[in-house]
């Protein structure tokens, strides 16, 4: 018997159209987050970004998470009524790492800059930097940290890092530090690759901000996870050089935000770990569950 799998409305064709490729689950795809708490009544899986506490309902027994982070799940109702969360946890690391890079080169190489005053017709050069000989520093080494340190070591950087458990770590940096201080003090680029949550909210705060000094900071992991009013100021006073952001604290970025108006940051919508390829990865991750689920395997990157 096919289990009956419910996938929320995803932006894009990718998902929708591996997931309906899979043989052997009922799929069922409402239009509505209204159509995905009915079709709930009676289906054990989710396969959603987004939650409503009515998509908590006796059927249910696994959410597949469609992005990696966790905040907008009741993690401890679902411990308590059994139910498993899973997340794509390294299905985009590539992604994600060539989008952090391309911050890294429009701030570095003044091509935000250059981009901005083409838009006026103006031609002016200003200053840029190199990265080959710069240290790069990774905060969180996970699957997409590392893709990052790898890509770093490529254009010749010495990378450091940190990570949860230094003793496990063996990857492309050149060393792991025990804190995000220590990081912020040795780098010339820091790079947020942290998930949301309680132990991370906040880690990047003004001191750590000083910490970098002239140097920038690239965040593509959580907005929760920098202070974002200590990053205002650190950019409009000159502490830091620039950053390039892909997350914030709200999102979308509210149109009042002061990051909107200065010249030193660089903007994108949440958008690193975007790619043609996702929906065939959260397929594979899915798969690999879905066997899990029926006794036959292990869960990959259950979180609950």
């Amino acid at each position: 018997m096919s289990e009956r799998v419910v996938l929320h409305p995803v932006e894009g064709g990718t998902v929708p159209r591996a997931f309906e490729a899979i043989v052997g689950i009922d799929l069922v795809a409402p239009e509505t987050s209204d159509g995905v708490a009915v079709a709930l009544a009676d289906a054990p899986i989710l396969v959603t970004w987004h939650w409503r506490d009515d998509f908590l309902t006796p059927a249910l027994r696994w959410v597949q998470s469609v992005s990696v982070g966790v905040d907008q799940y009741p993690l401890e109702r679902l411990v308590d009524a059994g139910v498993a969360l899973t997340v794509p946890r390294g299905t985009n690391a590539g992604p994600v790492a060539e989008h952090t890079f391309g911050l890294v080169l429009s701030l570095t190489r003044g091509i935000a800059r250059g981009v901005r005053h083409q838009t006026q017709g103006a031609w002016r050069q200003g200053p840029v930097s190199e990265l080959e000989g710069k240290t790069l520093g990774v905060l969180g080494l996970g699957a997409v940290g590392e893709a990052i340190a790898r890509l770093g070591k490529a254009f010749g950087m010495r990378v450091v890092g940190t990570k949860r458990d230094p003793s496990s770590y063996d990857g492309s940096a050149d060393a792991v530090l025990g804190s995000v201080r220590e990081v912020c003090e040795d780098a010339d680029v820091v790079v947020v690759a942290l998930p949301g949550g309680a132990e991370t909210e906040g880690l990047v705060g003004a001191d750590e901000l000083a910490a970098i000094g002239k140097g920038w900071l690239v965040n593509v992991g959580r907005g929760s996870v920098v202070d974002e009013a200590a990053l205002v100021e650190a950019l409009t006073e000159g502490a830091l050089l620039g950053a390039g952001l892909d997350v914030f604290e709200r999102e979308p970025l509210p149109a009042e935000s002061p990051l909107w108006g200065l010249d030193n940051v660089v903007i994108t919508p949440h958008q690193a770990g975007h790619t043609p390829r996702y929906g065939e990865r959260l397929a594979a991750a899915f798969l690999e569950n879905l066997t899990a689920y029926r006794g036959a395997g292990e869960w990959r990157n259950r979180i609950v």
